[in-house]
Order: C-alpha cells, then structure tokens, then sequence
C-alpha cells in the first residue's frame, strides 16, 4: 500500500474545498496539503450545481436579502454567525474568483448577468458561463 503524508488533509475539493486549499497555501506555502475527493474537481458539487454562485451583486440586493435567503435555505439550522461572514465577504470572493479566471457570464454592458434560483426571494446569482 501506498502512503502519502501531509500537514493538512482537506476532504472536498468543490468550491470550498478548494478554496481552503487555496488559503492553507497562501498561508503557509512549505505546508504539504491533501486535497481528498470521490470526483474529479470539476465534476464536483460547486461545478456541478446549478452554474452560478451567489453574491451580493447588485444596486437592489442586500446582505440582509442573501442572509436570509441562506438561512432559510438551510432551514434555519445555519449557524447564523458564519451565515454573516459568508454574505459580507462573498463579494470580495466572487471578484477573486474571476481574477482566478472563473468565467462569470456578462451581459452586453459588460456587467456581471444575475438571474434568480430557487427558493430566492429578492436576490439573484452571478451566473457562470458553460
């Protein structure tokens, strides 16, 4: 049998799997990370949902709108303080993600085009293209 030894074992690698791999590496970039998954990363749940993120995007939306959206969602089980985190550092996120070369789908002004999904009230997603 094969061994493999690391400093961290990250078990996911959709989209928050990878991302806290991401991190762990700016962190500490000597440290040897494990990222663990049943699926190839772009066959993953983040991928393989249903082709966008959400993410406070536009002049209409809110925090308060995504938070509740998300809170419910979870059927108010959600530890409402990391719900908080999540919404107010999501578009920061969402930013770093295209730099990383996400590829968001526009519209013909170049913004970003959002569109609702399910179980949304006020809010929409960012949508990705392909």
């Amino acid at each position: 049998m094969q061994t493999f030894q690391a400093d961290l074992a990250i078990i996911g690698a959709g989209g928050a799997g990878l991302r806290a791999a991401i991190a762990a590496a700016q962190a500490n970039p000597n440290a040897k990370i494990a990222l663990i998954s049943k699926v190839y990363p772009m066959r993953s749940h983040t991928v393989a949902a249903e082709g966008g993120s959400a993410a406070v995007a536009q002049d209409h939306d809110s925090f308060d709108y995504h938070f509740h959206d998300t809170v419910a969602g979870g059927d108010w089980l959600c530890e409402q303080d990391v719900v908080d985190y999540f919404v107010h550092h999501c578009p920061t996120e969402m930013t770093q993600l295209e730099q990383w070369g996400c590829p968001w789908s526009r519209r013909p002004d170049g913004s970003v085009n959002v569109r609702r999904f399910g179980g949304m009230k006020n809010r929409a997603y960012l949508v990705r293209r392909g």
